[in-house]
């Protein structure tokens, strides 16, 4: 059992395996919350404030049917926006992949009722590879992170995950374990 993995001891996940101890938990990197807020931000505050601006140069003094109207649709259209960013970062939250010192597990989170959970035995890693693309990618130490097994079909894939490079590593690393302790 390595240092890393006695911070995932209290952890536990659905399916785990009486005995089985996490080595690593691989989460998105919190460059999406930033991402999420800036479209909360364009599509929801932005708008408010361009309609706020109007009624303040148009306002005669009262509240008319028209601008209760409007004032209703605007927080609807809020409402809306709220729930789909709410979604958003949900959808990206739940993405994990699982490694153990007996298999990989990926939990991925399709759209709001549609999770895919897949799982393969650590010794069918064959590649993992870390990508870091761009600028904010190389100075926030985010990127992709691909896993390949020695199955043609099984894949895992997450983006924005924080340290590709070093999670890549410590993937192959808990594999090698687990081929030298098997022999």
């Amino acid at each position: 059992m390595t240092p890393e993995s006695e911070q995932y001891m209290k952890h536990r996940f659905p399916g785990q395996k009486p005995g089985e101890h996490i080595q690593l938990l691989i989460r998105k990197h919190w460059v999406i919350d930033v991402k999420i807020g800036i479209m909360l931000f364009t599509l929801g505050f932005l708008p408010a404030l361009i309609g706020i601006g109007a009624e303040i140069f148009t306002w005669d003094g009262g509240l008319n049917d028209t601008f209760l109207t409007v004032f209703i649709f605007f927080m609807l259209y809020l409402l809306f926006i709220v729930t789909y960013a709410y979604m958003k970062w949900l959808n990206e939250e739940l993405d994990i992949i699982i490694a153990t010192e007996e298999r990989i597990v990926s939990h991925e989170q399709i759209d709001l009722f549609h999770r895919q959970i897949s799982e393969a035995n650590i010794a069918q890693i064959q590649d993992v590879t870390g990508t870091q693309k761009g600028f904010f990618q190389s100075m926030l130490h985010y990127g992709t992170l691909e896993i390949q097994t020695s199955s043609s079909d099984i894949f895992f894939l997450i983006k924005h995950v924080i340290r590709p490079y070093e999670n890549a590593r410590a993937l192959l690393d808990i594999r090698d374990a687990y081929m030298t302790h098997r022999r």
